[in-house]
């Protein structure tokens, strides 16, 4: 279904669409919704770019532009404006809080690794406040312990290998011995993050009388030979992530916050007349709604309203072009674990995918005909890919229904 977002901004004229289009249009049913036994199991177009347009219209006039700045829609625009804009403070305070944190980490990611030698290394209070700890150690020989770090991989609870993936080695620095954790064997420099060395590692390293009797003459710590920036790396693409989630989503909220009549949504209904009288109904019909469904969606006597914590959104039942419903199975392993249902509507303006039971689903596609019985119901492949080769024809057929339509009413 890919293609399906979004709808060129079509305001639809006079004209009379093309033949073969009307030939396609006007075999399909437009009394109610498609019968369940028509139902094809598709998966559902996942767009979030809104169609734009309705029909040509006059420029808005300032006078008229002012009568939204008290409408129930425009204050709730803004009230979700300013919620956006308070989650991405919150998360960008987060973010500082987070960092200035890590402050030490990104010190030694930035100037590391320091190269230390034995006095640097006998300096060292507590490696874990130490200012200087991704470094470079470099001694006069290295021995191995014998100790190594075994990798096992299992499937089902089942061992299918496993490998040695580092070893542990005694380095010579001064007269004294560094622990080194390392995948790539004997070697007099070694670079990593100084640790402290864990109780179940000395154990081991220390568990004979003649080795306890040298454990005076080892560091505390160890060089961990890991990579030490992959952390930094991986913070760096999630902040790249997050910079862009916030030009993408914060800064249009504050635009729109601050010139409402930016929002697309006000764009749109500046184009239905009255902004004043439609936004009063909107909002009485928002109270008490015929039905209900998934992602906020909400069927009223003419609109689809959308509204959830971050988003609000106002489509007109008279706008609608094509609907049908969506039946998606799902499966875990391959066993069937149900169904999920939705009516999707596409409008001059927008798109409701809409998830509901099954009946109610039926029934928002039953009231959608009755209130606009001109617009196509049902699904086929045919219908798709005119829908996505030649979305004028379509909106061009489906006016051209309307116009008939209201002739024989």
């Amino acid at each position: 279904m890919a293609g399906l977002a979004p709808l060129l901004a079509l305001p639809p004229v006079a004209l009379a669409a093309r033949p073969f289009v009307l030939h396609i249009l006007r075999g399909i049913r437009t009394s109610g919704p498609p019968a369940r036994s028509r139902v094809v199991v598709i998966h559902a177009p996942r767009t979030r770019d809104p169609l734009n347009g309705r029909r040509a219209v006059a420029p808005i006039a300032a006078a008229d532009r002012g009568k939204t700045m008290d409408t129930w829609i425009l204050g709730t625009v803004r009230a979700r404006c300013v919620r956006r804009i308070a989650a991405w403070a919150v998360v960008l305070a987060t973010v500082a809080l987070v960092g200035l944190g890590q402050l030490r980490y990104i010190r030694n990611f930035l100037l590391g690794p320091y190269v230390l030698g034995a006095a640097e290394l006998d300096a060292i209070g507590n490696v874990s406040e130490a200012p200087r700890y991704f470094v470079r150690v470099t001694g006069a020989r290295a021995r191995p312990t014998g100790l190594q770090q075994i990798t096992v991989r299992r499937r089902g609870g089942v061992e299918t290998s496993r490998k040695v993936s580092a070893a542990y080695y005694a380095l010579a620095v001064g007269d004294k011995f560094l622990i080194c954790r390392s995948a790539s064997g004997v070697r007099t420099t070694y670079e990593g993050e100084l640790v402290p060395l864990p109780a179940d590692l000395a154990g081991r390293l220390f568990d004979t009388p003649d080795a306890m009797a040298m454990r005076d003459r080892f560091f505390p710590f160890y060089v961990n030979s890991a990579s030490f920036r992959l952390p930094g790396y991986l913070a760096m693409a999630g902040f790249l992530v997050l910079a862009l989630l916030f030009v993408w989503q914060a800064l249009p909220a504050w635009k729109h916050f601050r010139d409402p009549a930016s929002h697309p949504l006000i764009k749109r209904v500046l184009t239905w007349g009255d902004p004043v009288g439609l936004a009063g109904a909107a909002q009485q019909e928002a109270g008490s709604p015929r039905y209900k469904g998934g992602s906020g969606w909400a069927v009223t006597d003419q609109y689809l309203i959308r509204s959830t914590f971050f988003t609000f959104d106002l489509l007109r039942l008279s706008d609608l072009l094509w609907a049908y419903k969506v039946v998606t199975k799902h499966s875990y392993n391959l066993i069937p674990t149900g169904k999920t249902y939705d009516a999707v509507l596409f409008c001059y303006g927008g798109v409701a995918m809409i998830e509901s039971k099954e009946a109610t689903t039926d029934a928002i596609l039953g009231f959608a005909a009755q209130r606009a019985p001109w617009a196509i119901y049902g699904f086929s492949k045919d219908l798709q890919d005119y829908f996505n080769k030649d979305r004028r024809a379509f909106c061009e057929a489906v006016e051209q229904r309307r116009q008939e339509w209201t002739q024989r009413g």
